[in-house]
């Protein structure tokens, strides 16, 4: 039987756009230069001129497409063992992550697919079949 195709769907969804979320953040600050104030006196730069000049900018800015990046690597990872081998462990990782990064709107998909992960009839099937092959 094909069990958990819709969770499988939203967890590469989820990790495809978290991927991507990361990857244009990272390519909207290299190309895209900001403008900031330093005491009173306006600059505009690129992210690695920032980076090149104070390591706080770097950091920054590496936080803010590291973590969609990562997050997107561990839905991809989640997909590829849910794939391989169900496990309801999954389904709680997709939770866990789904609260993590519920203050981006993709983070709702792994929420939502760790919760139909965990209630999904292939879980009430095999303690059915268990308890059946031991009553035998």
């Amino acid at each position: 039987m094909n069990h958990f195709k819709t969770e499988k769907i939203l967890t590469i969804t989820g990790a495809i756009l978290f991927m991507l979320m990361g990857l244009g953040i990272l390519l909207i600050g290299s190309f895209t230069p900001i403008q900031f104030n330093i005491n009173g006196d306006y600059f505009t730069a690129t992210y690695w001129e920032v980076a090149s000049i104070s390591m706080g900018g770097f950091w920054l800015w590496t936080v803010f497409f590291g973590v969609p990046l990562m997050i997107g690597i561990m839905g991809l990872v989640c997909w590829i063992f849910m794939k391989k081998q169900p496990k309801k462990g999954w389904g709680i990782v997709l939770i866990i992550m789904g609260v993590i990064s519920f203050f981006s709107l993709v983070g709702i998909l792994y929420l939502v697919a760790g919760i139909m992960l965990l209630n999904n009839k292939y879980w009430r099937e095999s303690n059915q079949q268990n308890k059946n092959g031991m009553e035998k």
